[in-house]
């Protein structure tokens, strides 16, 4: 998925998807990363357990 992070003037940020959906609003951008990168780390991991391999017999 990708997100960007608009700053609001009174320093908010606004965590969104490309086409405009918001997904939360923090007190400022250095948080809203933090977060995005959180949440992008954790799907990583669920994605490792969610991948098998097929062994091939021979």
């Amino acid at each position: 998925m990708y997100c960007l992070i608009k700053e609001w003037p009174n320093k908010m940020a606004t965590l969104m998807t490309e086409d405009g959906v918001v997904l939360w609003t923090f007190s400022n951008k250095e948080e809203a990363r933090q977060v995005w990168q959180e949440w992008c780390s954790l799907q990583e991991k669920k994605m490792l357990h969610q991948v098998d391999f097929i062994k091939k017999y021979e």
